[in-house]
């Protein structure tokens, strides 16, 4: 197994002073009748996870619109993803969305492929709540890839989740957890097994316009013998002046076996 261990105790000492905004002495409690309107903490549902963008607590207030590009480095190859990530909200509380792309694989044996991903359809619900929230959701992954160019399962998933997040003063807590019923494939691609997925992230707003993230997460195998899939992704999202968008960031480094040797996220979004 790589051990990362001492390079992301570096990075996570070297992010976390951003977070550590001092609030004056003088400064009313939260809900008081001088506290700061509740608008500001409303604003964090802007800022969003990486890996578990879907499986997090935060609504879309009105629509996210990102072309997302990933490049994972895998252990037998490396993997170009490009494609977008939609969420819009359908009521008060409850978010839809999806995404699906382009993918171009690249084994170390064998020929390139590339093509049409799977596209994943899902739906969420935030219960009412104050600083700290809870939602429940459920995710559809359509099999559209080709599964006999090795881009797909050719199998339908179901996944179920839940959520939590917290706005505290200086950082937003983030946790996830759920399971996902993965399809079983046709020989000669391994057969699977239901994973179960649980996560966390520490967003760190160093500015209005600028977070950054400290995500973990880990997924069980969802394919036999694949190993575990445990990360941590560091990235950062910075909205334009007239906050009608922005850029995100990120890298994500392996904690387990299963996992990319490392993965680069990069996109560009709009919000409406």
């Amino acid at each position: 197994m790589r051990d990362h261990r001492f390079v992301i105790l570096g990075l996570l000492l070297a992010l976390l002073p951003v977070g550590a905004v001092r609030t004056p002495a003088q400064a009313p409690p939260y809900g008081s009748p001088g506290a700061p309107p509740k608008k500001g903490i409303g604003d964090r549902n802007e800022r969003r996870l990486f890996q578990r963008f879907v499986e997090d607590a935060a609504i879309s207030t009105g629509g996210w619109v990102e072309l997302q590009y990933r490049y994972d480095n895998l252990a037998d190859g490396s993997r170009h993803f490009l494609g977008p990530n939609v969420a819009f909200k359908i009521v008060n509380d409850f978010e839809g969305g999806l995404r699906f792309g382009w993918q171009d694989v690249n084994p170390d044996t064998g020929s390139n492929e590339s093509g049409l991903s799977d596209i994943d359809l899902y739906g969420k619900y935030r219960f009412p709540g104050g600083r700290s929230r809870t939602a429940v959701g459920a995710l559809v992954k359509l099999p559209s890839a080709d599964e006999t160019r090795g881009l797909g399962s050719g199998k339908l998933d179901i996944e179920m989740f839940a959520a939590w997040g917290a706005d505290l003063e200086a950082v937003s807590l983030a946790a996830n957890a759920g399971i996902r019923f993965n399809g079983n494939p046709a020989a000669p691609l391994p057969a699977t097994d239901d994973s179960f997925l649980v996560g966390g992230a520490i967003l760190l707003p160093a500015s209005p316009r600028l977070t950054f993230v400290i995500e973990a997460t880990f997924e069980t195998e969802r394919f036999e013998g694949a190993g575990d899939d445990a990360r941590l992704t560091l990235g950062f999202q910075a909205r334009s002046r007239r906050s009608h968008g922005g850029l995100r960031g990120g890298v994500a480094v392996p904690l387990s076996d299963g996992a990319p040797d490392y993965q680069v996220i990069a996109g560009a979004y709009l919000t409406y």
